[in-house]
């Protein structure tokens, strides 16, 4: 139950709720170039208007509208793209290009393609129905100066980008990247290049792990530390990875087990658990703190498909909260369901889904929270409440959509 009293009505409250004791990490200026996929840490105004003159939308002529009927006119200037426009003669048109300033006064724009063209005249071979003002973009049509064009805490993508470099703001404050740090436990791990005796596996949650969050500009991932089964190494690992991270994941050791030792490493280290233990599967066991200096601490179960939906769906939570977003769990596609069988009446559950061409998803039953191979046919995995049956549209991740 969490600290209010109330029951939370999905697993990702819990995170949610954590999240609102942690602070984003600290903010810095960058220069522009620097700045693409971290997260905005101010809010972005309008230096001027946009556009901040009467622009042509089309390529033709500048007129006033009593000069739209049958007839010849005369080419009496050019305005040029990136050129102050000339004045609007009484007489005659103006020749214009897609994105040049339009002459004050005039009153639309005729196309190139309506009209018959010369070097010194046009001809209107018949009568157009222009509209007063056609195929001109007016000043401050998009946004006048001093407006707000972009809010604090979004993610700086090519559309931002280039909002940002349109309105001059050369050296934007962006949050830094919110340091993080993969431990795994687990005296069963081998290498990836070892060849396991029967009864030992291959680490694959560190490959896992790092491709979820190695690759995103607003995490700056510090690695992959192994430690055995044994306390003693637990807490001094995790102790070191709290001095140097904003957020520290741990793999492996977080349930009831004689060997699971996580949860008493987190409590050693001077971190207060938040939970232990949610209504989902795969991940039930997964553990949640909150370092000394306002760490984000996250044990997640040992095998492989629980720690991808864990990581993928819960930790992310808290690691865009350190990041500075401004929504940390953002909404994501829903999807219909081939079936909706895959419902348990009591737990949330988290089941590898293939996306089929018709926009439908299809659940592929994995024969345990260690079935890593149907994880790796999948393309990401649905969320769905207990009940009965699924809902016929429910929330979809993919593995790699953060």
């Amino acid at each position: 139950m969490s600290q209010s009293g109330k029951i939370p009505s999905e697993p990702a409250e819990r995170l949610i709720e954590m999240s609102a004791r942690l602070a984003p990490v600290a903010d810095q200026a960058v220069d522009l170039s620097l700045a693409a996929g971290c997260v905005l840490a101010q809010d972005v105004r309008a230096d001027r208007d946009h556009p901040a003159c009467d622009v042509s939308a089309a390529d033709g002529y500048a007129i006033y509208m009593r000069q739209a009927v049958v007839g010849e006119q005369k080419i009496a200037a050019i305005s040029r793209i990136g050129h102050e426009p000339p004045l609007m003669p009484d007489v005659g048109v103006v020749k214009i290009v897609t994105g040049a300033a339009v002459p004050a006064g005039a009153e639309a724009i005729i196309r190139r393609e309506e009209v018959e063209e010369y070097p010194d005249h046009i001809l209107i071979k018949v009568q157009p129905t222009l509209k007063l003002g056609q195929d001109i973009r007016r000043r401050a049509d998009n946004v006048r100066g001093g407006e707000t064009i972009l809010p604090s805490g979004i993610i700086l993508g090519p559309a931002q980008m280039s909002a940002l470099a349109s309105f001059g703001i050369g050296r934007p404050r962006i949050y830094r990247p919110n340091r993080v740090m993969l431990i795994v436990s687990g005296d069963e791990l081998l290498p990836v290049d070892s060849r396991p005796q029967p009864w030992q596996v291959r680490d694959s949650h560190s490959s896992a792990v790092a491709a979820m969050f190695s690759n995103v500009n607003w995490i700056e991932w510090l690695g992959v530390r192994s430690v055995p089964d044994k306390l003693p190494q637990i807490v001094a690992t995790l102790s070191d990875a709290m001095e140097k991270c904003d957020a520290v994941i741990l793999s492996g050791g977080v349930s009831k087990g004689d060997r699971d030792f996580v949860p008493a490493a987190i409590k050693q280290v001077g971190a207060e658990t938040i939970f232990h233990g949610l209504p989902i599967r795969p991940g039930r066991p997964m553990i949640s703190a909150i370092g000394p200096r306002g760490q984000a601490v996250f044990g997640l179960p040992g095998n492989p498909l629980s720690v991808l939906v864990t990581a993928r769906r819960f930790a992310s939570i808290a690691l865009r909260k350190l990041a500075g977003f401004a929504d940390i769990d953002p909404p994501t596609p829903r999807v219909s369901l081939v079936s909706t069988d895959a419902a348990h009446p009591k737990l949330w559950m988290y089941p590898p889904t293939i996306l089929e061409s018709d926009g439908r998803a299809k659940i592929i039953p994995a024969r345990s929270s260690g079935d890593l191979v149907t994880a790796a046919k999948s393309d990401g995995f649905v969320e769905i409440p207990p009940g009965e049956s699924a809902p016929e549209r429910v929330p979809f991740y993919r593995w790699n959509g953060l």
